[in-house]
Formats: C-alpha cells, structure tokens, sequence
C-alpha cells in the first residue's frame, strides 16, 4: 500500500475515532450536567430548564435565583404603604438580586475531542455568560472606557467521575452616587466527585471595596481573600450545612474615614473551622483562627489569638426561615385606633376630620414561627480571645452568648422585648493589665470607668464581668435594672 494511501487511512480513522463517539458522549455529557447541577448546596441552585443536544455541542439554559432573590430590598418602600410610597428603581446591575431568577446562556462542547468553546478533551466543558450592566453608572454616555461587566460560568469534566464548576466576577466597578463599589478578581469554584456528592467548596477575591457618603462617610476594603471548605461526606441537594473541614486566609481588612484616616486595619488573618453534628441532630461548629495584627484608633495589638465555639444550629430550622424570608420578612397589620373626641363648637365652624387607618409592619406569621423554631433548638457562640498589646501585655476577652430553647415566647409574644430577654442568656468577662490600662484608655477615662464601677482594680489587672440570664443583669457582681421600652422610671428623689 503507498504511503498516500496509508495516511489517508490514518487520517480517516483518526476522523472517524472523533466523529462516531461524538453522539454518545453528547448523550453522557447532558446527563452528568443535569446530575450534577440538580446537586448544588443553598443557595447555588443552579436548574436546567432547557437543554439542546447536538452532536458537538450542545445549548443550555440555567435558572439561578441568587440569595437575596425574592427578599424585600432594605430602603424599598412596599407599594402600597403609607405616605403614598411606591416601589424605588433600583439600580440596574441589583436587579439581579431581585425577585427574578437569573437566566444564564450556556454553550457545551463535548469530547472526546472538542472546538466549540475552548480546544481541549475530555467529556464536556461549558461556558456561559451574563452582562451585569456598565462598569460605572456614572460615567459619561459613549465614553470608550465604559465596558460591560460580566459573571461567567464555567462547567466541565474530564471523565465524568469528576465535575468542576467555576463562577466568575473578573471586576466591577459600581457607582450609584453616594454609594460606590468595587470588586476584582472573585470566583466560587465547587466540585463534585459523584452525582450526589458536592465536596468542594473555594472562594477567591482579590480586592473588595466599598465607600458610603461623603463627605463625612465610611470606606470598608478588603483584599486577598481565599476560603476552601470540604465536605467528606458530600453535601446533599439544596442543603445549608453538612460535616464540614474549612480553612481561611484574608490578608487585609480597613474601616476608613472619608478623609483617609484609618479607623480599623486588620492584616493576616487565617483561620481552621470545622463542623459537625452533635447528639441532637443540631450541628456545631469550632474555630481557631490567629490575626498577624489589628490596629484600632492607634491602638495596634499584634498578634491575636480567637478560639470559637457555637452550636444549636438546626438546618431544618434555617431552612423555615430561608423560606420565610423568601415570601416577606413584614406584614402590613393596621394598628388599633383610639375613638376621636367630638370636636368643641359648632359643627359647621368645626374642619371635617377624617381618621385613616394606620398601618404598621410587624413580623409575618411564617417570620414568627421560623425565629421560635431557630430559638428552641438552643443556639450558642463562646469566643476566647486574647490581644497582645506592645508585644508584652496580654488583654483577655471571653464572651458566651446564647438562647435557653426551653424559653422560647410564643409566637404572638415575640414582640414583647421582655419575653424574649428570658430566655437570652449573655455573659462578658475582660481582664486587662494594669500596665497597659492607662495607655489604652487614658488617665481620664480610666479614672471615670473605675468611678462609675465598670472597672474593677487588683494589683496586677482590671476586670470587668457583665451577665444576663433568666432576664437579669449582672454587672461585676451587682444587680442592674435593664433600660428597656415601657419600664417604669426609677423614682424621684425626695425633695
């Protein structure tokens, strides 16, 4: 046979090889895409609504409704509501955070050898894209720097065992006036490693920032931020918690002024988590992380110790309240109205007076049952923290805060603030070294705080104890009324 011939019959097979496993693989690439997108936690329920297979690629439609979809916006005023108020445009780039779920177009390209969306091999890889709107609402119409900005799905697998998914936001840059935003750099990767097993879960930001009024407003910036959490038991379908391994790393964290005066920098923050189900089905969850240095008002403490525990999460409990939020956190309920007195005089010399019902917003009846339900199974966080100040003197802070699940008010008496305080159970103790204290605080501010008795004094430290429980607080020992609404005033002094 001639050499032609022979690559020919090379080239052909090689075509063929190609070609003919093209439409099976199509058909086991629709069927792991729908698998493993059917198995994605809350809330990164992605749904496939449409599907085209061809023998290539394929085409996709995806529903995704993103966390806050279906919640009432805060500052929007319900339509409806008194004073006339109507519904607020929002700006378009947070409409997608509205009631709506987010359409997202995806081409899939499938093996074992594939062109469409990007040269490679393997089972299917896909790609979709979704416009967030111009990078800056404030720039000039036709200005040739205003670019779309964009998050981009990515979906793909090489043999099917396997199934990475990947969302990206490469940068944004948001300006509504008062309110301004910037992003760089963040992607949510997660992978499956079977049809019902989500397992991975990672987090990358670059940058974040946010900046709130001027001229005497807030700046809040963050940046290398990089969170991996794995499930070694999988995740199921939809769900909020599963037996969990986490680690952290955020290298920067400023609270700023608008004038660029720093009110807060924290860098080298990284942290170990993990979570687990406890003897009652409820799940806890434990925490060591260590901070490299925190600078407050001056005041810098390097470094920083956090131990953390918290339990009493109960994700059937969440889940009522997911849903809760999803249908209004608010009810409009018209508030009781005390008769009118006749007005004195004439009738006719008197204006006609006519009382409209007011309307006031109270918790939904769904809200009431899912708080009573998150309260009763027990909810508690203990943290120990220790901030070493000038690099020798030790601040210890121990908080517990929690909620006795047998006190839980019932649901028409959750408005009542002192119902709810009896089953809060709060407790705050700080110690501080008395060679730290006066450089901390001051002379002058140390003296008051020791007068007022918020301070107690031994020969090496300062400490201060608050406790609440059973509806009583405590301060350092002694007994303290609670300022709350609709306490009695203390009585006058006789005079």
């Amino acid at each position: 046979m001639k050499k032609p011939v022979i690559a020919i019959a090379v080239v052909v097979l090689v075509a063929a090889g190609i070609v003919l496993p093209a439409g099976y693989f199509g058909q086991v690439a629709e069927r792991t895409f729908k698998e493993r997108l059917a198995n994605m936690p809350f809330p990164f329920q992605l749904e496939v609504v449409e599907y085209q297979r061809n023998w290539f690629s394929s085409t996709a439609r995806l529903e995704w409704q993103p966390l806050f979809g279906g919640m009432p916006m805060p500052g929007v005023i319900p339509q409806g509501a008194p004073g006339g108020g109507s519904v607020i445009d929002l700006p378009a780039p947070l409409d997608l955070l509205g009631a709506e779920p987010l359409a997202i177009d995806v081409e899939i390209a499938h093996g074992p050898v594939y062109f469409a969306v990007a040269p490679g091999v393997g089972l299917f890889h896909a790609r979709g894209r979704v416009a967030l709107g111009d990078a800056s609402s404030g720039a000039e119409s036709g200005s040739s720097d205003v670019q779309d900005e964009y998050l981009e799905l990515y979906v793909s697998s090489f043999s099917g065992k396997t199934v990475s998914n990947r969302l990206e936001v490469p940068r944004l840059d948001w300006n509504f006036g008062a309110l301004s935003l910037s992003v760089s750099g963040a992607h949510l990767e997660g992978e499956w490693s079977g049809p019902d097993s989500f397992q991975l879960q990672r987090a990358v930001l670059e940058s974040f920032g946010i900046s709130v009024g001027a001229p005497n407003g807030m700046g809040l910036a963050m940046s290398n931020l990089d969170s991996r959490t794995e499930y070694p038991q999988g995740i199921e379908s939809g769900a909020i918690l599963a037996p969990s391994e986490s680690t952290s790393y955020l290298g920067e964290f400023s609270l700023s002024g608008s004038d660029g005066s720093t009110v807060m920098r924290m860098s080298g923050w990284s942290s170990e988590e993990t979570l687990s189900p406890d003897e009652n089905g409820s799940y806890r969850g434990d925490s060591d992380a260590t901070i490299e240095s925190i600078e407050f008002l001056g005041k810098e403490f390097a470094p920083v110790a956090i131990q953390q525990a918290f339990g009493g999460i109960n994700e059937a409990a969440f889940m009522e309240y997911a849903t809760a939020v999803s249908g209004g956190i608010f009810e409009m309920a018209p508030a009781p109205q005390m008769p009118e007195e006749e007005p004195e005089g004439s009738p006719e010399l008197q204006p006609s007076v006519q009382s409209a019902p007011v309307m006031v917003p109270q918790l939904s009846s769904e809200m009431k049952q899912a708080v009573r339900a998150i309260l009763a199974a027990g909810p508690f966080v203990d943290a120990n923290t220790v901030l070493t100040y000038q690099g020798e003197h030790a601040l210890t802070l121990d908080v517990h805060m929690g909620y006795n699940g047998e006190r839980v008010p019932a649901a028409d008496e959750l408005g009542n603030l002192m119902a709810v305080l009896a089953g809060l159970e709060y407790s705050l103790d700080f110690e501080m070294p008395v060679a730290a204290a006066e450089g901390l605080l001051g002379q002058g501010i140390l003296q008051m705080v020791l007068m007022q008795g918020l301070l107690q004094q031994s020969e090496t430290s300062y400490r201060t104890s608050v406790k609440l429980k059973n509806g009583m607080l405590n301060l350092n020992g002694m007994p303290m009324p609670l300022p709350l609404p609709g306490a009695a005033p203390p009585p006058a002094p006789p005079g």
